[in-house]
């Protein structure tokens, strides 16, 4: 078997530098939960079959299930909503509610690999537990915008609503589980567009009126003020579309109101996704330079997914980030986190017999909150530099018999190519003002010692 066989499709290998990169990205993530006032939170990678089994529709087929050595049907978690469910279930009494919490961690999923679509794949949450206000789902799509802010990425967050949808099912005198068939085809809308998806409504047997009433709901577009009004142009006879219009025009006002970059937010009609189990605001997020690559970030309300243990149910919004799948589609528009090492120093090894010394310097910046990485072995200067240089080093120092005599070191700026003397005892502090100034490329004594 060659070597390029030898990995899983679906699955993925991260070297150092894509994995600095995955890593800063859910650490902005991170940063942006918190400053909602998320908590932190996590549960296993396994669960039990019987805890998933029904949660997933038909994608339900897609989940790793096993039996594992006690003989027990278990399954790799799908996502991290349905293991939620099952933790308020076990800690409801530990919880203060409403429970804001985030988790990342890994999904497995026997899907079709494409681009940006894994089998194993990193997932980061956050949900809402226990409030079902105009503000928890606005507070949830202004976390995406604030998210996708911090990435230095352009994007647009697509809104839609349950009851806006059922409307439509009502609207074409369709029950409820024909009435979802047709909104599946629907959701194809940004794939195959308008035309395709009529076309496919009269190939699966739709009727002409059905189809009719499906093209004009197509053509509702434009401000978040126009596509509100043609909604309720079409759909303001049915029973449940007030409700939705409401939820979505306080959600547009309040959005507008707090200035948070309200051109951002689109009400999207065709949006109309997880319909198992979503009850209220759905969203999709994709990004302004590569919309084509889908979305990145998506969620929802889901009011009759989880219970307390006295059999309440608790209405509740999330939002999930498929981490991989968002990392692909900002290197498709170079916009990556740029970090390529956490080493900030690299010590040039000239003599195995001064590694005493160069445990010693190490040891004073480490505890200065330097990362400092030692040469391992003594080799030619310029190999090491190069090295360095390699490894997307900021700084190098250089302490030779000579230095070390003279009770000096040599701190060369690798960004710049610029190197000074610096006395031994002044190491620290000089090495801390080196790494908050840019590089100066004017500084005496470019080049490789």
């Amino acid at each position: 078997m060659g070597s390029e066989n030898l990995l899983l499709s679906g699955f993925q290998d991260f070297l150092p530098e894509r994995m600095l990169q995955r890593n800063a990205l859910i650490s902005v993530a991170r940063i942006c939960f918190e400053s909602f006032g998320f908590l932190a939170q996590d549960t296993p990678c396994i669960e039990r079959s019987e805890l998933l089994m029904g949660k997933y529709g038909e994608n339900e087929k897609l989940m790793y299930s096993f039996r594992d050595h006690g003989d027990r049907s278990v399954s790799l978690r799908y996502d991290l909503t349905v293991p939620l469910s099952r933790f308020i279930k076990m800690h409801a009494n530990e919880i203060c509610f409403p429970y804001r919490r985030y988790q990342v961690g890994p999904v497995w999923r026997a899907d079709r690999p494409g681009k940006g679509r894994y089998r194993e794949f990193v997932q980061m949450d956050g949900d809402i537990v226990d409030d079902d206000s105009v503000l928890a789902d606005v507070e949830i799509l202004l976390l995406i915008h604030l998210f996708m802010q911090s990435l230095g990425a352009s994007a647009v967050i697509r809104i839609n609503c349950r009851q806006v949808l059922d409307a439509l099912i009502e609207k074409c005198g369709l029950d409820q589980t024909t009435g979802t068939s047709l909104l599946r085809v629907i959701d194809k809308f940004g794939k195959i567009g308008q035309a395709g998806v009529l076309s496919e409504l009269k190939t699966i047997g739709f009727s002409a009126e059905v189809v009719d009433v499906v093209g004009e709901y197509l053509v509702i577009d434009g401000t978040n003020d126009v596509v509100l009004q043609g909604l309720t142009g079409l759909l303001k006879n049915t029973s449940t579309f007030q409700s939705g219009l409401t939820r979505l025009s306080q959600i547009a006002d309040a959005i507008k109101e707090s200035e948070s970059g309200a051109v951002n937010f689109k009400v999207e009609p065709t949006i109309a996704r997880g319909l198992d189990y979503y009850t209220g605001v759905i969203f999709e997020t994709t990004l302004v330079d590569n919309p084509d690559f889908g979305s990145v970030c998506s969620g929802g309300r889901y009011n009759r997914l989880i219970k307390h243990p006295n059999g309440q149910l608790l209405p509740s919004i999330g939002l999930s980030i498929g981490i991989d799948r968002l990392f692909a589609a900002l290197e498709s528009v170079n916009k990556a986190p740029a970090i390529k090492t956490t080493t900030q120093v690299f010590v040039v090894n000239f003599d195995d017999k001064a590694i005493g010394e160069y445990l010693k310097l190490a040891h004073e910046l480490r505890s200065a909150g330097v990362t400092v990485e030692i040469f391992p072995r003594s080799t030619k200067v310029v190999n090491q530099l190069n090295a360095a240089n390699n490894r997307h080093i900021q700084l190098a120092i250089l302490m030779g018999p000579e230095e070390i005599s003279r009770s000096q070191v040599v701190l060369k700026d690798m960004r710049a190519g610029a190197q000074k003397s610096v006395n031994r005892s002044d190491i620290v502090p000089t090495v801390l003002e080196a790494l908050n100034t840019a590089p100066d490329s004017s500084t005496e004594g470019g080049g490789v010692r």
